[in-house]
């Protein structure tokens, strides 16, 4: 189920939580928020079309989002924080969006605990079984290539931390 929401709801939710703009410490944060300066002033429409491409054009930044993805995939709860302002509340709306298009994936917004009770005892969320899961697959196969690449490419870091786990 993906939920959403300010910090103050976060902590009510049995899930995964990403901090995406709120400015409430102690949440894993996602680094897809994108610069101000790369779409200009830009509202609706126009915001969505530009987020959407910014996602998607950006291997690391596709990374990061696809990771809400993969967590709802695999059965795993995602709560999205978001911050309290109008800029926040866009941002909101269009990941939203990109979810939903893509994916045929809903989302609830979580503004108490009764909302979290009736989220919970009425989704009924998942992948579009026509458009929804051929992205999904396509996604899929895309991220796993791209982590693969970014493991080749980093061989020290990831031979340090096997190498700790290993010898402990």
């Amino acid at each position: 189920m993906l939920m959403y929401g300010n910090s103050l709801n976060a902590d009510l939710v049995d899930a995964k939580i990403y901090n995406i703009s709120g400015m409430k410490e102690g949440y894993e944060k996602l680094q897809i928020l994108i610069p101000p300066n790369n779409i200009g002033v830009t509202y609706g429409r126009e915001f969505d079309i530009a987020y959407m491409n910014y996602i998607m054009m950006n291997n690391h930044v596709f990374v990061e989002f696809f990771r809400i993805i993969q967590n709802l995939y695999t059965g795993i709860n995602v709560y999205l924080v978001f911050g309290d302002n109008d800029w926040s509340e866009n941002l909101c709306q269009s990941i939203l969006k990109i979810i939903q298009q893509r994916y045929g994936y809903n989302g609830y917004y979580i503004g108490n605990f009764e909302d979290y009770l009736f989220a919970s005892s009425n989704d009924d969320s998942d992948f579009d079984k026509t458009y929804g899961l051929y992205n999904l697959d396509q996604d899929k196969y895309r991220y796993s290539y791209l982590v693969k690449q970014m493991e080749l490419r980093q061989p020290n870091q990831y031979m340090q931390q096997n190498i700790v786990n290993h010898f402990g």
